[in-house]
């Protein structure tokens, strides 16, 4: 079968004369599930016009089965429950081992949710659910969403660019494996060669022009250095674009040192954001997938950084050389300032006046332990200096509790907005645990 998500509904039909099921019988029976179905659709389509969905209507646990069989290779089920009882057809589904979003009419199929939705639970089951009276509600939609974010995972590619080809071959396989992700490595030696040293100069002086005319400030006083990144950016688009990648990861303090590369990706990092792509720094696989999730599921950039925690504040700072200048998504841009950094070491950072006084979550992926790692934080200031990294965002959280319990890598991906519900929501389809770091451990 194609790549489409099944949509399931599930709607056994009462006989005359019998009061089989919550909602009642014929002859009103059909005209109601029918509307209900023509309402769960258009919102769906209204809502995820670029979701390419599947249709099927069961009554019965045997044509479940058959549902399953034909869409054994699907990335899992949507199942809409118009009316109780079906005998088991939810069962099927959530025994599939599939990923399934359990969706309940409250009236008509709000009695098989509550006995199937919470067995799938105990029994470890990848299922989430909702029910609701009114499918316009969007709460049915956004758990919908989150199938369509693994499908898209699977299509997914990103491009490394590294040398060390053994590290590059297990992050292959495990992205493979685990997420469905395609790898393209791209050696450092040839990219350098290929793709960045036979940039046009003039083009990328013209980028370097536009990048310092659009900033707030310019403390670098280097401007061969902004061109250096200007043809960094061209090049990793270049690269991008030749192979259908919608991300690309790249090693840049080991290319740096090795004298590979002479220039650093930030600021072409910072562009690449509005042309469609996900950049990631250090080559990180797991904060590569934590931005893919956050991109399919929000269309919101995220802040890959280095977290550090200040116990006499309890306040986190997040820093890193750049960071997205559009937080929320879309063309609104925050300030930024073209700068030195790291004492001088590095050039051609960029610090951004990331917003303040809003809600913000840290999230990282351990495939390797199947957890998703969260914290969440309150964003209260900037600070700019010299020293250490160029962006530092500074935040009120829990900070003694997320020393205690920090586990695997130093990264986290910064995302504005409390998306933990959703990827709590999304750990259970994929079968991970949640790691929630700011909370207080018994």
């Amino acid at each position: 079968m194609g790549v489409g998500i099944p949509i399931i509904f599930i709607a056994p039909e009462t006989t005359p004369g019998s009061y089989t099921g919550a909602l009642g019988g014929p002859p009103l029976i059909k005209d109601w599930l029918e509307q209900k179905k023509s309402d769960f659709i258009y919102r769906l389509r209204s809502s995820l016009p670029h979701m390419e969905i599947k249709l099927y209507t069961i009554t019965t646990p045997e044509e479940a089965r058959r549902v399953v069989e034909l869409e054994r290779d699907s990335v899992g089920f949507v199942v809409v429950l118009l009316h109780t009882w079906s005998g088991g057809g939810a069962r099927v589904f959530i025994e599939s081992g599939k990923p399934v979003v359990l969706i309940a009419e409250s009236y008509g199929g709000g009695g098989e949710f509550l006995i199937e939705f919470g067995r799938g639970l105990r029994e470890g089951r990848p299922v989430i659910g909702v029910s609701v009276r009114e499918f316009s509600d969007e709460l049915a939609v956004r758990k919908v969403k989150l199938l369509d974010v693994l499908q898209k995972l699977r299509s997914s590619k990103i491009v490394f660019v590294m040398e060390d080809k053994k590290r590059f071959e297990y992050i292959e396989n495990m992205l493979r494996s685990v997420f469905g992700i395609t790898a393209i490595h791209v050696d450092g030696k040839s990219f350098a060669e290929k793709y960045y040293r036979p940039v046009d100069e003039a083009l990328a002086r013209e980028w370097a022009e536009k990048w310092i005319g659009g900033a707030a400030e310019v403390l670098e006083d280097r401007f061969e250095d902004i061109v250096k990144a200007a043809k960094l950016y061209i090049a990793m688009k270049r690269v991008l674009e030749e192979h259908s990648a919608i991300s690309i990861a790249v090693d840049c303090i080991m290319l740096f040192d090795a004298k590979i590369l002479d220039a650093w990706p930030c600021l072409g990092f910072m562009q690449l954001w509005f042309d469609g792509y996900i950049p990631v720094c250090e080559a990180d696989p797991y904060s590569a997938v934590a931005l893919l999730i956050m991109w399919y599921l929000a269309k919101r950039p995220g802040f890959l950084s280095d977290p550090v925690v200040d116990y006499q504040r309890n306040e986190a700072i997040y820093y890193h050389c750049y960071a997205p200048i559009n937080p929320f998504g879309g063309n609104t841009r925050v300030p930024y300032t073209i700068m030195p950094t790291h004492l001088y070491l590095k050039r051609a950072s960029v610090y951004v006046e990331l917003p303040i006084n809003q809600e913000i979550t840290a999230f990282q992926v351990w495939p390797e332990q199947r957890a998703f790692i969260i914290h969440r934080a309150t964003a209260i200031g900037n600070e700019r200096s010299i020293h250490a990294c160029a962006t530092k965002l500074v935040a009120k959280t829990n900070a003694k509790a997320i020393a205690r319990n920090w586990k695997w890598t130093w990264h986290r991906v910064v995302f504005y907005g409390n998306l933990a519900e959703d990827l709590r929501d999304l750990a259970t389809l994929l079968g991970f645990a949640v790691i929630e770091e700011d909370e207080e451990m018994s």
